[in-house]
């Protein structure tokens, strides 16, 4: 296989992945994104590309944090966030990114997004239609004006026979 063509395989493959991928540079601008990140916000390339991450971060100090995280240790694993789409709504998302440096020198991250909303909507609704909790009673999801968390389940294990 020729370089030419693997680097169009990579290209297709991170263009049309499943999940919504971006690059953000040390500034926090954003160099590139797939069409999966560009619809789940309803933007065109050229209204989300070449803007800076944080007009599209609902939380700055939560956007500040990640960003010092990634310049930092350099990971975040399911990450929660919210973005504003272009529509004003608002998506709970999942971050996993990294960093690519060259040098020692930060170039840009690694962003995966994932869309949770619907499952953040039905948590929340369901908390809702059981009523409110007594005082002492825990809470599978939590907003806090610093950050919402939300409780996944655990896939039960499999054994093998």
């Amino acid at each position: 296989m020729h370089a030419a063509s693997r680097f169009e395989d990579w290209q297709d493959f991170l263009d049309n992945a499943s999940l919504g991928v971006h690059l953000v540079d040390a500034s926090g601008e954003i160099l590139w994104a797939n069409k999966l990140e560009l619809e789940l916000l309803g933007y065109a390339p050229h209204e989300y590309i070449g803007r800076h991450i944080a007009e599209f971060h609902v939380d700055r100090a939560e956007l500040d944090r990640i960003l010092a995280a990634l310049a930092g240790a350099g990971r975040l694993l399911s990450y929660p966030a919210r973005l504003r789409a272009k529509d004003g709504s608002v998506k709970h998302v999942l971050i996993n990114s990294n960093v690519f440096r060259r040098d020692g020198r930060f170039v840009h991250t690694r962003c995966f997004t994932t869309c949770i909303s619907e499952a953040v909507y039905a948590q929340l609704k369901g908390e809702l239609a059981r009523g409110p909790r007594s005082a002492g009673e825990p809470s599978t999801c939590s907003a806090t004006p610093r950050r919402a968390a939300v409780t996944r389940a655990r896939a039960p294990s499999r054994r093998r026979p």
